[in-house]
């Protein structure tokens, strides 16, 4: 009954905000554009796990991790920090802060839980907390919840950037043509993408483009991403810059 309910109600508020929705034809960015970071600095393939020690010193030291160990475990969980030092770039802010600098700044914002009574629980990065991290920055945003692909589209054509709560699979369970569908069957995780294009036919949205941060080959800058794969992989949750 939860799950109908809210499947009304993402129906309703899609044909709302569509009626809100500026005649556009084209494709229409965000500016400034951001520039593509990688949650991993580099393009790795496909078949690295989380177990997996990452050891390239150019990429350890551009994230700013002290050591393989730091790096391997953040970046497989840097999607949210890789997104908003992707916003805090193109809006001039924080050039000399690297990922693990935001990262930590987002811990003691309570953005992540690592540990509980020194148990691992591995929980975040929780919207909240990414916002009050942008905000730091002087960046104001907010979260939204019940968002559809219209009211992203409407907050895109506003000059605004999102970042996208999505359901999808995970790096070695992709396909590699760039689909967002799984090889085999697989319980999809969450993930964070960028967005800040839309391509529009009238008030009839036929797509967005995205940054997504996973550094992997046709999962990363410029992605785009048709109407009907954004509804699959949506989570309707967003923050909005």
């Amino acid at each position: 009954m939860k799950e109908f309910m809210y499947r009304c109600l993402s129906t309703i508020l899609s044909t709302w905000y569509k009626t809100m929705l500026p005649l556009h034809n084209g494709t229409f960015f965000v500016e400034p554009q951001p520039l593509y970071i990688s949650q991993f600095i580099g393009i790795y393939p496909s078949n690295i796990t989380t177990k997996t020690p990452l050891t390239n010193k150019k990429h350890m030291k551009q994230f700013g991790a002290k050591d393989s160990q730091e790096f391997t475990f953040w970046a497989w969980r840097d999607c949210g920090i890789a997104c908003i030092k992707m916003i805090l770039s193109a809006k001039g802010k924080a050039k000399k802060k690297t990922i693990m600098d935001l990262t930590r700044e987002g811990i003691k914002l309570g953005g992540y839980i690592v540990y509980e009574n020194k148990k691992l629980v591995d929980k975040g990065w929780f919207h909240n907390s990414l916002v009050d991290l942008l905000k730091k920055y002087t960046i104001q945003s907010y979260t939204r919840k019940f968002q559809s692909a219209e009211s992203v589209a409407l907050d895109i054509l506003k000059n605004r950037f999102v970042v996208l709560s999505v359901l999808v699979p995970g790096r070695s369970h992709i396909q590699e043509n760039g689909s967002f569908e799984a090889k085999d069957k697989y319980k999809p995780g969450g993930h964070l993408l960028l967005a800040y294009g839309v391509k529009m036919n009238g008030n009839d949205i036929q797509g967005f483009y995205v940054h997504d941060p996973r550094g992997l080959k046709k999962y990363q800058k410029n992605t785009y991403v048709s109407k009907l794969v954004f509804d699959q992989i949506f989570t309707n949750r967003s923050i909005v810059v």
